[in-house]
């Protein structure tokens, strides 16, 4: 019985170098895993039923001791994004006022919008969307819509102007 404690204890202590010292590695962890699977088995060949689960339920005990370890030392934060990704409210209103200044210009369309292209409005290019229409190059065009990431166009008619 002195062989599958000595892998029991060997494995957890591979699998919490594994997490605590060496992390990314998995070589060790996988070692001190199938150690304990190793002694398992052992166990329940030498000892019969009754060392079989007395051994399970010991290295599940010294895991489950060893993971709340980790968890009380602050290992696990290595595992764990702790910058937040969520974008400000603020900066989104500031942008999207930012690109509303096109809404309602009028402008030159730089290429022929097929229904993509380049108009310039306001001495800037910028990538439009017609409404479906082919608008050929050098037409006059209005902003009349605003999506997340696009401008959508109309052709300016003769009339308005």
């Amino acid at each position: 019985m002195l062989i599958p404690i000595a892998l029991i204890i060997l494995g957890v202590l591979l699998i919490v170098a594994e997490v605590y010292l060496i992390p990314g590695l998995n070589v060790v962890g996988i070692i001190g895993a199938v150690m304990l699977l190793t002694a398992i088995a052992v166990a329940f060949l030498e000892a019969g039923v009754l060392g079989g689960v007395l051994a399970m339920s010991s290295a599940s005990l010294l895991s489950g001791g060893g993971f709340w370890w980790l968890w009380k030392s602050g290992a696990w934060n290595q595992f764990i994004l702790s910058a937040s990704l969520r974008t400000d409210d603020k900066l989104i209103a500031r942008e999207s006022e930012q690109r509303a200044r096109y809404l309602g210009k009028k402008g030159t369309a730089v290429t022929p919008l097929r229904p993509t292209g380049i108009a310039e409005i306001d001495g800037e290019r910028i990538e439009v969307v017609t409404e479906g229409d082919f608008i050929s190059a050098g037409s006059r065009v209005k902003v009349v819509a605003m999506d997340r990431r696009q401008y959508f166009v109309r052709l300016v008619s003769e009339s308005a102007a």
